[in-house]
């Protein structure tokens, strides 16, 4: 998932937020690219994150994935005005 964002958001701040809106079966979000420049806007950046989904209790599916996506970028979006970078 990427996002863009103002400057001044943290990536642990869209972590956190992301955390408290997936619940435990978000079990790992990292950064592993942050651009700036040609297509993103003055001001702001691109935040790309590696996500994992996974329950202890059964396996997920592929609408579990889907319901638990949304809800980070519905929660993104409210807290942060992030928009997902297509």
């Amino acid at each position: 998932l990427a996002f863009v964002v103002d400057e001044g958001t943290t990536a642990g701040d869209l972590i956190a937020a992301a955390r408290d809106s997936a619940g435990p079966e978000l079990r790992e979000m990292r950064v592993f690219d942050v651009y700036r420049g040609e297509g993103i806007g003055e001001g702001k950046k691109s935040v790309a994150f590696h996500v994992e989904f996974r329950s202890p209790e059964r396996t997920l599916s592929d609408e579990d994935g889907r319901r638990l996506r949304e809800q980070i970028v519905a929660a993104l979006a409210d807290g942060f005005a992030a928009e997902l970078r297509a």
